[in-house]
């Protein structure tokens, strides 16, 4: 691989060729990013973990299966079978009911983006948004990221 790279050098500096060319390598070696998958908050979880009170969620496509929960003083996420607890960026923007539109954790970081452009689907208690559901790992690197619903209300 070294060969081939330096064949497309015009060889004005060896020592920054050589070094372009071990980071290349490097990152030729460099372990694949770990996806993640967050799972359903379920109401036993809410029961269990007492996630009671007015809440945005995040559920996937046109799923009602919540992946993240945005509340004032916490964001919470189910993996590996266990609530996730993050805090709250409170210098991020307001989602229309409660919560925050970024989260920070010890792992990951969860980001929600509202699409302004769609009307809110309203109901009882309840009002809905097309949303994006963004999670990264401590290294700033995309580990989920899907289009869904984002729901608010009680």
């Amino acid at each position: 691989m070294a060969g081939m790279l330096a064949a497309c050098s015009d060889g004005s500096d060896p020592a920054k060729d050589a070094a372009d060319i071990a980071e290349i390598e490097a990152m030729h070696d460099m372990p694949a990013i770990k996806q993640i998958s967050p799972e359903h908050i379920s109401y036993p979880d809410i029961e269990k973990n007492n996630l009671f009170g007015v809440s945005c969620g995040f559920a996937p496509g046109n799923s009602m299966r919540v992946l993240f929960l945005a509340m004032d003083e916490h964001g919470y996420m189910k993996l590996d079978d266990k609530i996730v607890t993050l805090a709250p960026d409170k210098g991020s923007a307001k989602l229309p009911v409660t919560g925050y539109t970024h989260y920070d954790g010890k792992e990951f970081s969860v980001t929600l983006d509202l699409d302004e452009g769609t009307d809110a689907q309203e109901g009882i208690e309840l009002t809905k948004w097309r949303g994006r559901m963004t999670v990264r790992d401590h290294k700033d690197r995309i580990t989920y990221d899907k289009d869904g619903l984002v729901g608010c209300g009680a």
